[in-house]
């Protein structure tokens, strides 16, 4: 299905090339290669979305960073937006010409991500893309030109590696229609699609038409699909869910056809992705219909949208509400509605493990959304039930929504270990929160940068108690710090001037305590 980065170091193109990071990773799968001379995040991400969105679990981008050779932070984001579309790693080029070397910011973060950077020979003006792109893609030919018998753990191995929100019926489709070269269908008794995975994605092919001309033959167990489409050749296989309800699996293949192992090994893959993944595949409601956003179904998700009369498009508010004990669930849930609906035309409140998800959308009020999130917080009987909640306005699309909870569910409980007493976050507080963590993990250099920017006050424990208490729990409020540390507030304003010039910046002035809000978030990450 693929070979590992390891044994593609060791065809002739990569003669001279070194692995500069992620080098415990190197039995990773590689099954496709890509090149990204864009090099912008911003604008590859447009070209990505335009198209479908994807998890590219097995592909390997080759680039030089010729459009952002300048600059280390795009740099580092491109690799930051790399990492999380799944891709495998970086083949660089022309390191020593477009970029004098590799920056260290750069290899910290990808080392932290596990992410791999290859480099090929430095200063090497002969090096050609095309010589990799051959030797990789003709060893990936070869290796899938058979179905071995370990093709259904194989397959299975690889989806469940994956970060468990994208574990999923769906994303295991889009694996074997990306193997198989095949358009993927699954559909209910009525014939009605439920899953629809294209090969190539932009395939205009009307599978629709196919299965309903083919689905009488299905049904009487007669073969004779090629007299219907002769460049098309079409397999139906019957797929059972948990409940025992029948889904239909059609695997369609233009110009040439599977051969039968192939389609037994495939439908086997996708029996027992069902039981792992598919629990309640078939049924319409708004938990499925949310299930279906944050796994990133997207052909489910429409369908479900469209039978439930919901518009995904008119989005733009999520909550996320964790609670500590499912025995509250229905009572929170019925007083979320109540609080709600006063609001808002459209609210889908569904639960999925601990965290209620609640997408808001068509707005009736002329009220402050966060005073309406803070309201609900202040007023709730069973607010001791829950332990966090997150407002996250401004959601364009179901995939902000996505990752959103990714984000969210990602940094976990460290939230916590920062903000001590606090249940009300912002997606704006959840960002810099992951920023924290995300850099209390690279390292003993980057933490030391970090906290030098408060060592001055390290060794004075009331200072630094007054610095953390004011921007993390006090929010910069002179009352409140006074009230949690039980001085005047005249107090607070005396220590804070002490301190501001101690470490050289005004913390009382939003657009100067920013890196010292990141430096007091990551010393109580590594001091909790």
């Amino acid at each position: 299905m693929g070979i590992t980065v390891k044994d593609m170091l060791q065809l002739p193109s990569f003669r001279g090339a070194k692995v500069l990071t992620g080098k415990n990773n190197l039995q990773r799968t590689v099954s496709s290669l890509s090149v990204l001379e864009v090099a912008n995040a911003d604008y590859s991400s447009q070209i990505v979305n335009a198209i479908q969105e994807e998890y590219y679990a097995e592909e390997i981008v080759i680039s030089s960073f010729f459009s952002i050779r300048d600059s280390v932070e795009k740099q580092c984001e491109t690799i930051q937006y790399l990492h999380d579309l799944g891709e495998v790693g970086l083949i660089l080029y022309y390191v020593g010409i477009i970029i004098p070397e590799v920056a260290e910011e750069v290899l910290q973060l990808a080392e932290s991500k596990n992410f791999i950077i290859i480099c090929m020979p430095e200063n090497d003006y002969t090096l050609r893309y095309n010589e990799v792109i051959y030797e990789v893609m003709e060893a990936i030919v070869l290796q899938n030109q058979t179905i071995n018998d370990n093709f259904v753990n194989e397959s299975l191995e690889k989806v469940s590696l994956l970060p468990e929100h994208s574990q999923s019926v769906e994303i295991t489709l889009k694996f074997l229609s990306d193997r198989l070269k095949a358009n993927i269908v699954l559909t209910n008794t009525h014939m009605e699609i439920v899953n629809q995975v294209m090969w190539p994605r932009n395939s205009t092919l009307d599978v629709s038409q196919i299965i309903e001309e083919y689905a009488p033959y299905l049904m009487n167990g007669v073969k004779g699909q090629a007299e219907l489409h002769p460049a098309c050749f079409v397999e139906g296989k019957s797929i059972h869910q948990k409940n025992g309800e029948l889904l239909y699996l059609f695997l369609i293949k233009e110009n040439s056809k599977l051969p039968a192992k192939t389609i037994e090994k495939t439908s086997e893959v996708v029996q027992v992705a069902m039981n792992l993944w598919g629990d309640k595949h078939n049924e319409v409601s708004e938990y499925a219909l949310v299930k279906a956003i944050i796994n990133d179904e997207s052909e489910k998700m429409r369908r479900l949208a469209h039978l439930l009369h919901i518009d995904v498009s008119a989005i733009q508010m999520l909550w996320l509400v964790y609670i500590q004990d499912l025995s509250a669930e229905k009572q929170i849930r019925e007083e979320l509605e109540e609080h709600l609906f006063k609001y808002y035309k459209t609210a889908v409140i569904q639960i999925i493990d601990h965290c209620i998800i609640v997408l808001l959308g068509n707005c009736s009020y002329n009220y402050s959304e966060y005073e309406i999130a803070a309201e609900y917080m202040d007023t709730a009987h069973f607010a001791s039930n829950i332990s966090k909640m997150v407002y996250a306005p401004r959601m364009r699309n179901t995939q902000d929504v996505r990752r959103m909870y990714q984000l969210v569910n990602s940094v976990g409980q460290k939230v916590h270990l920062i903000y001590e007493e606090r249940k009300l976050y912002t997606a704006a507080e959840m960002r810099t929160i992951k920023r924290a963590v995300d850099l209390s993990v690279q390292g003993e250099e980057v933490i030391e940068e970090w906290m030098s920017v408060i060592e001055p006050i390290l060794g004075d424990p009331d200072s630094l108690r007054t610095l953390l208490t004011f921007l993390l729990d006090s929010k910069g409020s002179f009352d409140d710090c006074g009230k949690r540390l039980f001085v005047h507030k005249n107090t607070v304003k005396y220590r804070m001037k002490k301190i501001s010039e101690l470490i050289g910046y005004d913390v009382t002035v939003h657009s100067e305590f920013y890196d010292v809000y990141i430096a007091c978030m990551i010393y109580r990450l590594i001091h909790s």
